[in-house]
């Protein structure tokens, strides 16, 4: 804001019209007529000049403190109460955070905002203090019109007349909601450290124990449905084990976390579990599929996925993925989306690789395994294209630990 001092400005101006007032009896009383007219309008001038100008300045200066009360009822959080508590004014910035319109809240108990939560003794001491000091300061939780909450710190002073006598109070008050959440958060864990030290008796190890066996057994089925596709389309449990390591290791490499690199070699094993749903005479025809059996094969990924997608478990969710995506193309020319580059989740991106390793270099009753070689070559072709060219790159790069995984798992 400006800095103009609108008090000199006006008492200037009366002194100002004083003299002139003082100059014109003057000029009446001793000089000639034919002087009169020119020192009336110096005097005019002098005058409209002066009036001008300060105008002027008090616009600048109104416009300046309006400005400012604008965004003061924006942003700061603000009431005014009388003696009774009774709200006279609020901010926009206080109907914001509360919830409430300025028609609900003017003319209301400033106890209506008040939040069960809190203790009766502290508005008793903030009363004390403001009536032997006048002022207060502390934190509050307050209720929100919808019944949540939200913590303030708070500066209440008391409001005087001109002659000294209290009429009423104000406050501003700042946002620490988060803050406050923070600090719960924090002791809501130092007490969790403290149960988990205290508890380590022979029922928490039990109950560890059985944790561990029941994500066990979740492994287990889904490994053993991972492989009911696999054996329906006549190829080996050691496939879907033999994938699920690969998918472990190219995420390793990639630099995913050894946690979520895990949980993808769990889910792997399902990435073909929409096959269930494809016909025998499609599924393990000998020769080469038509053009309307290849549509119905295609299928089986949003089939897998369908079957999968109404779990809001993580393994399962991952498996989902795993199952919609690993036939789609780096290059959009996959199906069943055509989903391009890294709209394509990294899991299925990861399958993708392992899985065309380990199906081309596995014998089948309609096909020859391949030659190391020419599995490399269509890695390598079909970067950018068909798979993801750095994953690719790291696969190669690390050709030999692959290898090993599948001398492993030996069908």
């Amino acid at each position: 804001m400006k800095n103009i001092d609108i008090k000199n400005k006006l008492k200037l101006f009366n002194i100002l019209l004083i003299l002139s007032f003082i100059v014109l009896t003057v000029a009446f009383i001793f000089l000639q007529a034919n002087l009169l007219i020119p020192i009336l309008f110096v005097s005019f001038l002098i005058v409209y000049g002066f009036i001008k100008f300060s105008l002027e300045k008090t616009t600048a200066y109104v416009d300046d403190l309006e400005e400012y009360l604008d965004t003061f009822d924006k942003y700061i959080i603000y009431s005014q109460t009388d003696l009774t508590g009774k709200i006279l004014n609020v901010s926009d910035a206080f109907c914001k955070i509360s919830g409430y319109s300025k028609e609900e809240l003017i003319g209301k108990p400033h106890s209506m905002v008040r939040h069960p939560d809190m203790p009766k003794d502290t508005f008793k001491d903030m009363w004390s203090d403001i009536q032997t000091k006048n002022y207060w300061r502390g934190e509050v939780k307050n209720r929100k019109k919808d019944g949540s909450f939200y913590w303030v710190d708070v500066v209440i002073e008391t409001d005087f007349d001109s002659n000294n006598n209290p009429i009423g109070y104000h406050a501003i008050r700042q946002d620490i909601t988060s803050k406050k959440e923070v600090e719960v958060l924090k002791q809501d864990s130092e007490r969790l450290n403290d149960l988990l030290e205290a508890q380590n008796d022979e029922k928490i190890l039990e109950v560890i124990e059985l944790t561990k066996d029941v994500r066990d057994t979740q492994k287990e089925i889904i490994f053993t449905m991972g492989t009911i596709g696999e054996i329906r389309s006549k190829e080996t449990g050691n496939h879907v084990k033999r994938v699920a390591e690969y998918t472990k290791l190219l995420a390793l490499y990639s630099g995913m976390h050894e946690f979520d690199a895990d949980m993808l070699k769990q889910a792997s094993p399902m990435h073909d579990i929409g096959k269930v749903g494809i016909p025998d005479a499609i599924l393990n025809k000998p020769g080469r599929l038509t053009e309307d059996e290849m549509t119905v094969m295609k299928t089986h990924a949003r089939l897998g996925f369908d079957m999968l997608k109404h779990s809001d478990k993580k393994l399962l969710g991952i498996a989902a993925t795993i199952a919609h995506e690993h036939h789609e193309k780096y290059d959009g020319s996959g199906y069943p989306n055509g989903l391009k580059g890294e709209n394509i989740s990294i899991e299925g991106r990861i399958t993708a690789i392992a899985d065309v390793f380990d199906a081309l270099g596995s014998s089948r009753s309609y096909k020859k395994a391949w030659a190391d070689e020419d599995i490399y070559k269509l890695l390598i072709d079909g970067k950018g294209k068909h798979f993801d060219p750095k994953l690719v790159d790291i696969f190669m790069e690390n050709k030999e630990d692959f290898l090993a995984i599948r001398d492993k798992f030996v069908d």
